[in-house]
């Protein structure tokens, strides 16, 4: 189902999302250098290559931010590691790169403007 939003709540929608195009066409031309971080294998600078650590629809504060930005192997890769990277929990904390990944969240969250739902903690094992 596609999503109807109101003439102001579009303008709004359109607003916060203004980084977004430039953020992720400057590291689609990063991943195109890049090999997936929690397997290895050689990515191709694709969209789906591009992962926020924490998720860009509820952390606006920091959707654009560098550090938010892992680089994994996307829809076209055999890996499939940026699914496992937003599947579960289970599937999250069985990556290699979890407990590095782990650290850089504890950073990301002092960043944040947005309340930090208990979801993330547990995910995160914090």
């Amino acid at each position: 189902m596609i999503r109807k939003y109101s003439k102001k709540g579009l303008e709004k929608r359109k607003a916060e999302r203004e980084c977004l195009p430039e953020f992720f066409q400057k590291h689609i031309e990063i991943a195109k250098t890049k090999c997936c971080e929690n397997c290895g294998e050689k990515l191709r600078g694709e969209v789906s290559e591009i992962a926020h650590r924490l998720p860009k629809s509820y952390f606006k504060s920091i959707q654009c931010d560098d550090e938010n930005v892992v680089y994994l192997g996307g829809r076209f890769s055999s890996c499939g590691c940026h699914s496992l990277y937003d599947g579960t929990n289970e599937q999250l904390q069985s990556l290699s790169i979890f407990l590095a990944e782990k650290e850089i969240i504890k950073e990301l969250l002092e960043k944040v403007t947005e309340t930090v739902n208990y979801k993330i903690y547990d995910k995160w094992q914090l």
